[in-house]
């Protein structure tokens, strides 16, 4: 309460300055009026006095009186145009009508037979000014007191002749009377007056208010044509717009100029014809910089009172920054959704594989279990020698020997699938020919071709360069997989591998390969979990069933490989797997620069082909031209079968047990190659070969090959860094056994 009346208070406080200011403004022009009508009034009278018989005694009190009223009422007109005047109105009003009033006075008390006339006179200035004054009614009641006095005085002092004179009384009634209708008229005058004021203070303070909003308003407000041009703006649109003055948007048409879509505004107008406004739109609009920013409009219809036309106006807000907010909720929003669903896939991802797991663990039980049953069961009946003859000892022998490569495949697949699985999978990149990594394939798979009667065949691009940059062994295994599994269920006819050259550039050859049969097929249905982990293609179980992990080993062999594997199947007419791989001409060139594929590849070795027994050893090969190998092997069991395989195979051996008889026996001289295993007890394989390689003589360029059951590349890294020749991984392959070491001794291909 005490607030609202301070806020009254003060408000009229500001209305009475504001009516007390504005009455001082318009009391000069008035005033300025009032003076130059006295001086003109006052020449008028001198000259008219002069003509009355009794002026001629008293010409000169005359002159001075009406010459003192004209010089005052000039001298007054001067000071109201300085600052002293315009602060001080009231005072030269006072004081040019007590002028006035005194040489009237003088006047009738010169010549008693005027006071009719100047009675009449002065009576008239007063009411006028009270009709034209705009003060308060104090100022005109002290006006007629002291015109009243003056006139009472000069009555007083002149001789009593004054009161016979005609129509005295009526005179004296009529100013009177006069001076009370010139207060009356002045109270009147101020009242209107005062009411005027009042409504425009209150018509200015409202206005001052509506432009102090408009022209501190944060939103843009405007007035638009129905053509599109701007006729009113504040400065915030100015502002917003990046332009500098008003004169430079009413430039601007706002379909062209402002919205980026002409269409905005087509919708714009549509729905303001419609509806008569709009509210909340959105629209993109262009700076004058050519920067886009998003605007919320609120229009409507209106009518222009000065030209009658229908306008378009309302405001607008700068909403950039919240649609940027809400396109980053939504995105977030978005990706947030992604996820989930990425996360509830994923899961439901985890949960089927792992239930293919459990299923897997529980096949992979039998498939392990089978294979070794079978080893130990052979092995078992030979130790006890339980067979009738050679030849049955024979096949128990190699049915052992087939039973151990399938155990080996086993595991070797598990340990890939392993390596995958953590991200491990690491590919090499060595020179080598494909038509070896072919033939060598085939020389793996030949034997249970053979034991089916399938015919095997191979197309090879003649194209094909003999050098390529890459992993021979993962290339060989793809194949091996593929074509093992094209035997397993291939029952009659063939198989067909064939290679050929896809794409060509200057730093890479991209090679097409396919491997086709005449088997059961494939059920369409199936084609897209064939190469998914843990997922065997046939749900019955038989003897062709395979593990579920090659197809998948395989797809991801050709993905490192920058290749895609495809199949194509129809049941009973057998299948054809087909791959892409791209393989470098040249080395050390980033293969993803020239593939532009997002998947990082790192180029290495890891060793799984040559992990798979060969087939038994179909006849004894004639003893090689007295090329002498030396074994350093550390395990008994292992040394005795290393050498009786090579010394089965042709070449001369002898075998020592430690690095350093190693040495001691390298330096005698008498042996062509050496065959190292890497891990031994009291000096390891790596360690005797740097001593060997350190030695002085040339012994020291003996080739070494390392012979190792690990076979990861950081393993054949480190075998090469120290000074072995080659490597070679547990268990040996006999062909590739051969193969390397008579590459090593330039020894011929055997027939």
């Amino acid at each position: 309460m005490i607030t609202e009346n301070k806020f009254k208070n003060t408000l009229e406080r500001k209305r009475f300055e504001y009516f007390r200011e504005e009455s001082k403004r318009n009391l000069i022009d008035p005033f300025q009026a009032l003076a130059k009508f006295t001086a003109v009034a006052g020449v008028l009278a001198m000259i008219l006095e002069v003509q009355w018989p009794q002026a001629k005694s008293h010409l000169v009190e005359i002159y001075i009186s009406r010459l003192s009223a004209i010089v005052i009422a000039f001298l007054l007109l001067v000071i109201s145009n300085f600052n002293i005047g315009k602060k001080h109105p009231v005072i030269l009003i006072h004081t040019l009508l007590l002028s006035i009033i005194v040489s009237f006075g003088v006047m009738i008390y010169l010549i008693p037979s005027t006071i009719i006339f100047n009675s009449h006179i002065i009576s008239l200035i007063i009411f006028i000014a009270a009709l034209f004054l705009s003060w308060e009614v104090s100022n005109q009641i002290i006006v007629a007191i002291y015109y009243n006095v003056v006139f009472t005085i000069s009555i007083i002092f002149n001789s009593k002749s004054i009161t016979i004179l005609p129509n005295m009384f009526e005179s004296i009634f009529l100013v009177i009377v006069i001076s009370i209708m010139a207060i009356v008229a002045s109270y009147i005058n101020y009242k209107f007056r005062q009411e005027a004021v009042i409504s425009t203070f209150e018509v200015s303070q409202s206005e001052k208010k509506f432009r102090n909003l408009f022209e501190n308003s944060a939103e843009g407000i405007f007035q638009l044509t129905r053509e599109g041009n701007f006729s009113t703006i504040n400065p915030a649109l100015i502002k917003m717009l990046g332009y500098t003055n008003e004169d430079e948007i009413k430039k601007l048409v706002i379909q062209t100029d402002v919205l980026q879509r002409k269409s905005d505004w087509e919708l714009l107008t549509k729905l303001l014809e419609k509806q008569g406004k709009v509210r909340n739109f959105r629209v993109p609009f262009k700076k004058k910089d050519g920067d886009e920013i998003t605007v919320r409009m609120n229009v409507r219809t209106n009518e222009d009172e000065e030209s009658g036309l229908n306008i378009y106006e309302g405001s607008l807000q700068d909403i950039t920054q919240q649609v940027h907010a809400e396109n980053e909720k939504q995105n977030a929003l978005d990706a947030l959704r992604t996820e989930k669903l990425k996360a509830e896939t994923s899961a439901k991802k985890s949960q089927q594989e792992s239930n293919f797991k459990s299923k897997f663990l529980a096949s992979m039980s039998h498939e392990v279990r089978t294979p070794m049953n079978s080893v130990m069961g052979f092995l078992t009946l030979i130790e006890n020698d339980l067979f009738e003859n050679k030849d049955e000892l024979k096949l128990f022998a190699r049915d052992a020997h087939l039973a151990a490569e399938s155990l080996l495949d086993i595991i070797n697949n598990i340990l890939d699938i392993s390596k995958i699985e953590a991200g491990k999978m690491e590919l090499d990149e060595i020179e080598f020919n494909i038509k070896d990594e072919i033939n060598k394939a085939f020389s793996i798979i030949a034997q249970a071709a053979k034991a089916k009667d399938l015919t095997i065949e191979k197309n090879v691009d003649s194209k094909i360069p003999n050098k390529l940059y890459g992993d021979p062994t993962r290339y060989r295994q793809i194949l091996l997989n593929l074509l093992s599994n094209s035997i397993k269920f291939t029952e009659h006819g063939r198989v067909t591998l064939s290679v050929s050259v896809q794409e060509k550039t200057e730093s890479y050859v991209e090679l097409l390969t396919s491997v086709e049969d005449t088997g059961v097929g494939i059920p369409s249905d199936k084609f897209s979990t064939l190469f998914e982990p843990y997922i065997q293609v046939r749900s019955k179980k038989s003897s062709k069933e395979g593990t579920g992990l090659g197809l998948m080993i395989s797809k991801e062999f050709v993905k490192l490989m920058h290749g895609e594997i495809n199949v194509e199947s129809k049941i009973g007419l057998g299948s054809k797997f087909y791959f892409t791989v791209k393989i470098k001409l040249q080395p050390d060139i980033n293969i993803d620069q020239h593939f532009n594929t997002s998947e990082k590849v790192t180029l290495g070795r890891t060793q799984t082909g040559d992990g798979i027994l060969t087939q038994q050893l179909e006849e004894k090969i004639e003893p090689l031209n007295r090329k002498k190998l030396l074994l350093v092997e550390d395990n008994p069991i292992s040394q005795n079968l290393e050498l009786k395989i090579l010394r089965e195979v042709g070449y001369e051996v002898e075998a020592v047990s430690t690095g350093h008889d190693a040495i001691e026996a390298i330096k005698s001289g008498a042996f062509n190659l050496a065959l190292m295993d890497v891990e031994m007890t009291d000096m390891d394989g790596i360690t005797a070969t740097k001593k060997i390689r350190e030695s002085a003589g040339n012994f020291s360029k003996i080739p070494i090959i390392a012979v190792t059951a690990h076979s990861s590349m950081k393993d054949r890294e480190k075998c090469l860094a120290a000074g072995m020749d080659d490597y070679i991984a547990k268990p040996i392959n006999i062909h590739f056994l051969k193969i390397t070491i008579d590459q090593w001794l330039n020894i011929p291909p055997r027939t």
